[in-house]
């Protein structure tokens, strides 16, 4: 057990963190519809904290390691400690934690699966419950799938408000689905194979339609379709050839390039009359779809 340490609160998470340090330690929260992420940084130059984000509790953290750490866990009146390695995931349940102790500079994605979620998604594939995850109340794996579905969101911790309620739906779901089923033994049926009817797609396509300013959860759409939401998304993709976020961004940018041949609207109007969180978030999206910047492309046509 660490001694001499001081005791900080992180979203009700009790850590300690020694008195003679010049270590400082920075948490950023990402949290938009059932995701629920932390970027906890524990080094000599942090990112500036965002600390906002929901409690814990009632839930399993996943955190994907970004550096070789070791850090002492009291969990369940019982006492873990080991090196974790750069790329190693932790499954730590945080209901019962009693506090954790970083001993050496420390880097991690947390993302917070909910068992309130968990128990959402097997009601959702007609299953049996999922009750934990892996071995015990903490242990580490090495999953390479859980490092790619880190650094997937990871960019949007620079800047939150851009994430897509509808993009963050569809990670949670996917993420979720296969932590129970590779971790905690979910029987997830073979996938449904054929897509939408004629009626569902066109409904599904109308409702992202007008949803681009504000979005729309995964659930509203499957709903709307009168599917579950595992249903919808394979359906979706088998009928477009794309999940729904990939739909809802390509719609954005069809109606950015309309607003766009407009001289009198300006960038920033385009970007916020098309669902885009501000400009500059117009902008990349823009330039990776497109290969160009909004104003380039404007010039461009008008030319």
């Amino acid at each position: 057990m660490t001694l001499n340490v001081k005791l900080v609160e992180v979203a009700t998470v009790p850590i300690g963190l020694p008195h003679k340090t010049d270590l400082k330690l920075s948490v950023r929260g990402l949290s938009r519809s059932r995701l629920i992420a932390a970027d906890v940084n524990y080094g000599s130059n942090p990112a500036e904290a965002n600390p906002e984000f929901p409690s814990w509790e009632g839930a399993y953290s996943i955190g994907v390691h970004f550096n070789d750490e070791l850090s002492e866990v009291f969990l369940d009146s019982r006492y873990y400690s080991h090196p974790v390695r750069k790329g190693e995931t932790h499954f730590l349940y945080v209901s019962d934690l009693a506090h954790i102790d970083f001993t050496t500079p420390r880097h991690t994605q947390e993302v917070i699966l909910q068992q309130s979620f968990m128990r959402e998604i097997a009601d959702d594939l007609e299953v049996p419950h999922v009750t934990s995850l892996g071995r015990g109340l903490y242990h580490v794996t090495d999953d390479p799938i859980l490092r790619r579905l880190a650094l997937q969101i990871y960019p949007f911790f620079n800047d939150p408000e851009t994430i897509d309620p509808l993009l963050a739906d569809q990670y949670m779901w996917s993420l979720g689905i296969y932590l129970c089923a590779h971790y905690g033994g979910l029987a997830v049926r073979r996938p449904i194979r054929g897509g939408l009817s004629t009626w569902q797609e066109r409904i599904a396509k109308e409702v992202i339609e007008i949803s681009l300013v504000g979005g729309i959860a995964l659930s509203e759409l499957a709903g709307i379709c009168g599917l579950r939401t595992s249903q919808f998304c394979h359906a979706f993709k088998r009928s477009t050839g794309m999940a729904p976020y990939q739909w809802l961004k390509q719609r954005r940018i069809a109606r950015a390039k309309d607003l766009l041949s407009n001289r009198q609207m300006s960038i920033a109007e385009v970007a916020l009359t098309s669902g885009f969180a501000d400009q500059a978030h117009l902008t990349r999206t823009f330039a990776h779809l497109i290969g160009a910047t909004p104003g380039v492309w404007r010039r461009q046509i008008l030319s």
